[in-house]
């Protein structure tokens, strides 16, 4: 069964534990430009899984990862500016 984290606006663990990253929806200030990275962990942060940058032309970003993007420890978001709000799916395994 899919899964969200509810609508966030910081960095933050979305789920601790094997799991499946199936989509972002991921809503920002186009003036700032904010970024948002989907990792493994915390202590994988150096190693994303999905990306996400909502640029000075949009305003939402939404991506389905079809199958899923397998995520063995976890999904941590880091969100570059304090303008952003986004939802991750994912499910448990």
């Amino acid at each position: 069964m899919i899964k969200t984290s509810a609508l966030l606006g910081a960095s933050g663990l979305i789920y601790r534990g094997k799991c499946t990253l199936r989509g972002v929806m991921f809503v920002g200030d186009t003036a700032n430009e904010p970024t948002l990275t989907l990792a493994n962990s915390l202590t994988d942060a150096t190693l994303p899984k999905a990306f996400c940058m909502v640029s000075d032309e949009t305003h939402t970003f939404f991506a389905w990862f079809g199958e899923g993007i397998h995520c063995s420890i976890g999904i941590y978001a880091t969100l570059s500016a304090a303008t952003g709000d986004y939802i991750v799916y994912y499910e448990e395994r």
